[in-house]
């Protein structure tokens, strides 16, 4: 990884994805919902950061030029990655084959990270780090339903626990109680 240029989001990313049960919401709602998983992270590294919230018009261009390299680039590698772990190869030696997925799987990483840099290339206003806490954890959890709305999904309970996941790991000075009513749209006392 020390080839890799180095950028505040891709180190948000490896820090949040590397969270308790981050990765495992994101790669559920990768499955489920059809999500890119480095979009959630931008639209939590966007709250964060204290950016300002997405809007529709806004992330539908950004998703429009981050398509083609998901699907060119990064779902060849991905499905490559899975094949080479899930089939049997009894033709070929077991360590050969998981050789060769590490490689597939450093191919990935790279095309993720390539994508990252596209990503905030595309749209990263200026960093307001004075902005509090919870009105940067509000424009994260709108970033992500913005996503949903450009998604066409409607969020059910496991896509909000999956987002009540996220935000525990990307603000854990707040408490899952006020992440959660936040997320479930319910106001927060004052």
């Amino acid at each position: 990884m020390s080839d890799f240029l180095p950028h505040p989001f891709w180190n948000f990313s490896l820090e949040l994805y590397a969270g308790e049960g981050v990765s495992e919401a994101c790669l559920d709602l990768q499955e489920r919902r059809g999500c890119d998983v480095n979009v959630l992270l931008f639209c939590c590294w966007l709250g964060a950061s204290g950016r300002p919230t997405l809007t529709a018009d806004r992330l539908r261009v950004i998703l429009k030029a981050s398509e083609a390299w998901q699907a060119d680039v990064v779902g060849p590698l991905r499905r490559m990655r899975r094949l080479l772990k899930d089939r049997p190869w009894p033709q070929v030696l077991p360590e050969t084959v998981d050789a060769v997925r590490r490689r597939v799987a450093d191919a990935e990483l790279a095309a993720e990270h390539a994508e990252q840099l596209q990503l905030a290339s595309l749209h990263a206003p200026p960093a307001d780090r004075d902005r509090p806490v919870e009105k940067r954890m509000r424009a994260a959890v709108g970033n992500l339903g913005v996503y949903a709305v450009c998604l066409g999904v409607v969020p059910d309970a496991k896509d909000r626990a999956a987002v009540v996941t996220l935000m525990k790991a990307t603000f854990p000075s707040l408490i899952e109680e006020e992440i959660a009513r936040v997320v479930e749209g319910t106001p927060v006392p004052a």
